[in-house]
């Protein structure tokens, strides 16, 4: 499952460290932004990727033009 995560303002400077940490546990990082604070990637569940330093976690729902 595709998500995007917003990481806690106050953990933008470890935005990296916590992209480190995902990978660690199995989640693949696809894109890290650190001036917006988002972190993509993939996981086969968004609860594994609620850990400290992050605010919030979405499914990608990436819309398609018919």
């Amino acid at each position: 499952m595709n998500f995007i995560a917003t990481v806690e303002d106050n953990q933008r400077s470890n935005i990296q460290e916590i992209a480190q940490s995902l990978e660690k546990m199995g989640v693949q990082v696809r894109e890290v932004m650190r001036i917006s604070g988002v972190i993509t990637g993939s996981s086969r569940s968004l609860a594994k990727v609620r850990i400290p330093g992050i605010r919030t976690v979405e499914q990608d729902r990436r819309l398609r033009a018919s």
